[in-house]
């Protein structure tokens, strides 16, 4: 039966990856929602109806789920952030060990307990805000993207799982927006100059960077005055980008201006019960959870358990924090990363620790991979959602590596492509653990340990 365009009546069966709920027409094909916990039914609008599987959009909740409480944030289910806030923190943990386990258990092996991390409120270190237009006046406002939309925004007074302090720079950089003749940029006229606001900070050694996106017109930075006055009070940075590609909404710097304090904020990380610290730039990646990337990388510390004797390769390595952070425990070091201010970064940030064998490369993992010819006792990969190319699955499989340690923040991706590398019958899957470093999402961290066959 077509049932696009028509309400119906539907029972949650379990909650999947990416947070979706798993329901079953009438007719038994499945039909994926948002919103519902296991156990309840609601009224769903179907939006889109395949041979194989149905998509809706919740309209009215007919029975609830006993484990169902309110969500902190008035944004919730608005705003594209969060989609657990409706769970208790334990059962949010449930719903992740479930499906990260259910998506892996083609390697045959028990999932370890998931961890956990020491804070679910307030735990972002880093945040992208939008300005938009809020009502027809053109006020400014600050905010996050709707569920499900590119080019629309929901104001976030204060967001519950972003740094706390994070708010006062909301609020002052909204004021300082309604006071200027300045407009908001226009994604489709490609018109206006507020675009975003980029806030980091670095937990765990209290220092904040502050960036202002805004589009590449002929203006001088002065209007930024009174706000500098107002953040230096707690600010080590702050920045000025002027941006003008229209491609995409990810902030590429085409002028990256040094408006006020350091070019970087520096953070401190335990790992392995050693303090090490990294420059962070504004463009660098850093993970956003500075006390859950202490248990990820201590995970990752104790999976690869690499000797003095030991080459490790460190692929997609950013600012160096992993490479960095293994550095003590083995020869050598080679770090490869495309993005040329992250292996500044990396390189400064080795000097900073005393660390000596390192060495650091800019280039994309995809062509150096072609390119190298150097074998490694021990790899590590930490890519992007996209997961890995063929050609660096390709490397991975020739490499000979008795061990490599897989760090993924997308189990799709992770699942298709250990799949491959367990295919070529050189490497099995030895341990699998799956770290919650993004309490109130549907994001989940797993770090699988690979050995050689």
């Amino acid at each position: 039966m077509y049932l696009k365009n028509k309400i119906i009546n539907v029972v949650s069966e379990k909650i999947v990856f990416p947070g979706r709920s798993l329901c079953r027409c009438s007719d038994g094909i499945v039909l994926f929602t948002d919103g519902l916990l296991p156990g309840e039914s609601a009224d769903v609008l179907v939006i889109k109806d395949k041979k194989t599987f149905r998509e809706g959009l919740l309209k009215n909740i007919s029975s609830k789920s006993c484990e169902r409480i309110d969500s902190l944030c008035s944004s919730f289910g608005v705003c594209g952030g969060c989609s657990f806030q409706n769970i208790p923190y334990k059962n949010q943990i449930k719903y992740k060990q479930g499906y990260v386990s259910e998506l892996l258990n083609f390697a045959g092996i028990e999932i370890s307990t998931i961890l956990t991390s020491s804070q679910i409120w307030h735990y972002r270190n880093k945040m992208e805000f939008s300005f938009f237009n809020k009502n027809k006046d053109n006020t400014i406002d600050l905010g996050l993207h709707r569920r499900g939309s590119f080019n629309k925004y929901v104001s976030v007074p204060s967001c519950f799982i972003a740094d706390k302090d994070f708010s006062q720079v909301v609020e002052a950089m909204k004021r300082l927006a309604n006071k200027n003749n300045f407009t908001v940029y226009n994604n489709k006229t490609h018109k206006g100059f507020f675009k975003q606001l980029v806030l980091r900070k670095a937990q765990n050694n209290n220092q904040f960077l502050i960036n202002i996106v805004t589009n590449a017109i002929d203006t001088e930075f002065t209007f930024l005055d009174s706000f500098v006055k107002e953040m230096s009070k707690f600010a080590q940075s702050i920045y000025w980008t002027l941006k003008d590609r229209i491609i995409s909404e990810a902030v590429l710097s085409d002028k990256l201006i040094l408006v006020y304090g350091k070019s970087f904020i520096t953070e401190k990380l335990n790992i392995h019960s050693k303090d090490y610290f990294f420059n962070i730039s504004p463009l660098s990646f850093f993970q956003t959870n500075s006390k859950g990337t202490e248990i990820l990388y201590n995970e990752v510390v104790r999976l690869l358990n690499p000797s003095m004797d030991d080459i490790l390769l460190d692929l997609y390595c950013g600012v160096g924090t992993i490479g960095i952070s293994l550095a003590c425990s083995v020869k050598k070091v080679i770090g490869i990363e495309q993005l040329r201010q992250a292996i500044v970064d990396a390189k400064e940030n080795a000097l900073i620790n005393n660390i000596y064998n390192t060495e650091f490369y800019v280039s994309s993992v995809e062509n150096w991979v072609k390119e190298n010819n150097i074998s490694f006792d021990v790899i590590v990969v930490d890519p992007a959602r996209s997961g890995l190319a063929v050609d660096v699955i390709g490397f991975l499989i020739e490499s000979k590596a008795k061990r490599i340690v897989y760090v993924s923040c997308n189990p799709s991706t992770l699942v298709r492509d250990l799949q491959i590398i367990i295919e070529s019958a050189k490497y099995k899957i030895k341990e699998i653990v799956p770290i919650d470093m993004f309490p109130q999402t549907y994001h989940v961290e797993v770090v699988v340990l690979l050995e050689a066959l």
